[in-house]
């Protein structure tokens, strides 16, 4: 009897021994892939033996993706329970966008804003800056808005210096200055940002910190444009339907008009304009619409605003 108990023991250790080798000897690919392969339990299980928040972060991410966010959030907060300041920062993003917890998600970004990880700091200033301008779960406060965009912007988060231009614009806690907003919005369109390309050009034609020169404006849109943004192919049909600052072309009107529709522009006053375009001029637009081809756009802002856990 002793014997078979002794035997039992042995087998017993033999196995425990080969799981905890096969836990310790399983590297990030391998536990990536299981999530990718939809093994989530056994992915649980590996983690149990390793406690790599890491791992637990990555669990957090593919219940994201399954759009399991009560499974995201739980498995985020064993993560960053950790010290997994990525899980936080992930967590504080989730409750923000995605439920309506944002008194959670704002406890979360005060927690990340002095972190040693800039990016994670500058991010989270840039929120909280958010959450006191439009009062998310907390009263408006423009003064605190202002401070936190400052801060933000000058630890270099180009989210956080274009957005400061629209504080200088509409003197939201601070004073309104246009010329600041006009040389802060330049910089950015000399950078290739598609919508300050566009901004500027509107700034220019609307005399706003910077002289009116139509011909220039014109040369700022048609950069926006080429990289089809669809305000940009909007105002320039506009812009040639009128004949403003350059000579009235309605070809180039319809097919600007065209893009524009295509992106999802919305415009009754465009369309009623289009409708006296003759069939001629529109047969051209069309054909040049189809030879349209725009460029990559690398620089965007509309990019940048998506959350981190969207990229």
């Amino acid at each position: 009897m002793f014997k078979s108990i002794k035997v039992l023991i042995i087998i017993a250790l033999f196995c425990l021994q080969n799981h905890s080798l096969a836990s310790a000897s399983i590297d990030d690919d391998q536990f990536r892939t299981l999530l990718i392969d939809n093994n989530i339990e056994d992915a649980k299980e590996l983690y149990k033996n390793s406690e790599n928040n890491k791992w637990s972060f990555w669990i957090a991410q593919k219940y994201l993706s399954l759009n399991d966010i009560d499974s995201a959030i739980e498995w985020y907060t064993i993560s960053s329970d950790e010290g997994n300041i990525f899980s936080m920062f992930q967590m504080a993003e989730v409750l923000h966008h995605l439920t309506p917890d944002q008194n959670k998600s704002l406890e979360l970004f005060y927690q990340i804003e002095n972190s040693d990880n800039d990016f994670l700091s500058s991010y989270s200033k840039f929120y909280i800056s958010r959450f006191h301008r439009y009062g998310w779960g907390i009263i408006a406060d423009q003064n605190r808005a202002f401070e936190y965009i400052k801060e933000a912007s000058s630890m270099d988060l180009i989210l956080a210096k274009f957005e400061l231009i629209d504080y200088y614009l509409n003197g939201i806690g601070t004073k309104i200055d246009n010329n600041k907003a006009a040389r802060m919005m330049f910089e950015f369109a000399d950078e290739g940002y598609t919508e300050a390309e566009h901004d500027y050009a509107i700034m220019i034609l609307n005399e706003i910190g910077v002289k009116k020169d139509e011909e220039t404006a014109l040369l700022w849109l048609e950069r926006s444009a080429q990289k089809a943004y669809p305000p940009a192919l909007q105002k320039l049909s506009s812009m040639y339907f009128y004949g403003e600052g350059v000579s009235k072309d309605d070809v180039k009107a319809y097919e600007y008009y065209l893009l524009a529709k295509q992106l999802g522009v919305s415009d009754i006053e465009l369309d009623m304009n289009m409708n006296v375009v003759s069939p001629e001029k529109k047969e051209i637009a069309v054909e040049n619409y189809s030879n349209f081809r725009p460029r990559v756009n690398k620089n965007s802002i509309t990019y940048l605003r998506l959350p981190e856990f969207m990229k």
